[in-house]
C-alpha cells in the first residue's frame, strides 16, 4: 500500500491566485521564448523588415542590463541575481495583493514571465538576449525590445491601479485607527 505524503507545495497549488499568477507567468514566459525563436531563425543576424515608418523588426543582442546598459564584467551575474530576487519578492505577495485587487495576479504573472524569459534567454546562451521590435523615437534614437519587455511594462501599468487601491485602503485605515476627540461640555453648577 503506498500512502502520499502531502507535498510543501500541495497548499501554494489549492491557492487559485497562485495557480493563476503561475499560469500568467508561465504563458507569458513561453510566447517570449517562441518569439524570441522566430525571430532568431526568421531575420537571422543582419535581417531587417520594415512594418511601418516607426516599427521594424531587426536582431539585436543585449548583452547588459536593462536598456542594454553595462554594469562592467559583473553584468550578467548581477542580472542573474537581481532577476531571482525579484521574482523571489513577488512571489512573496502574490497571495496578499490578490487578496486586495485580482488585476494584482494578472499584472505579477506578467511581470515574473518576461523577467523569466529575460533571465532565461540571459543564462542560456553566451550572445544574450534577444531584441527585435524596433520603434524609431525620432531620427537619432531607436528603442528595440522584446514580447518579455512589453509583458515587464504591461505588468508594471496594471500595477498602477493596484497600487492606488492600496494607498486607498491604506489611508482609510489610518484614519480609522486615529483615536477620535469627543468635545468635552463644560457642566454649569
Amino acid at each position: 500500500m503506498f500512502i502520499s505524503r502531502p507535498s510543501i507545495l500541495s497548499p501554494l497549488i489549492r491557492d487559485s491566485a497562485i495557480r493563476r499568477y503561475a499560469g500568467i507567468a508561465v504563458a507569458a514566459c513561453g510566447v517570449d521564448l517562441l518569439t524570441k525563436e522566430i525571430a532568431v531563425r526568421s531575420l537571422g543576424e543582419t535581417g531587417w523588415v520594415l512594418l511601418t515608418d516607426r516599427l521594424s523588426l531587426t536582431l539585436v543582442w543585449n548583452t547588459g542590463a536593462a536598456g542594454g546598459t553595462s554594469i562592467g564584467p559583473f553584468t550578467w551575474l548581477i542580472n542573474v541575481v537581481v532577476t531571482v530576487l525579484a521574482l523571489g519578492l513577488v512571489m512573496s505577495v502574490v497571495r496578499a495583493m490578490a487578496a486586495v485587487d485580482a488585476r494584482s495576479t494578472l499584472a505579477l504573472g506578467l511581470v515574473s514571465g518576461g523577467a523569466v524569459g529575460n533571465l532565461a534567454s540571459i543564462v542560456a546562451g553566451p550572445v544574450g538576449v534577444a531584441d527585435f521590435l524596433a520603434v524609431r523615437l525620432s531620427d537619432d534614437l531607436t528603442m528595440v525590445a522584446n514580447v518579455a519587455d512589453l509583458f515587464l511594462w504591461a505588468g508594471a501599468l496594471t500595477l498602477v491601479p493596484v497600487g492606488a487601491t492600496l494607498v486607498r485602503m491604506a489611508r482609510a485605515e489610518r484614519r480609522a485607527a486615529r483615536p477620535r476627540l469627543v468635545p468635552v461640555q463644560a457642566e454649569l453648577a
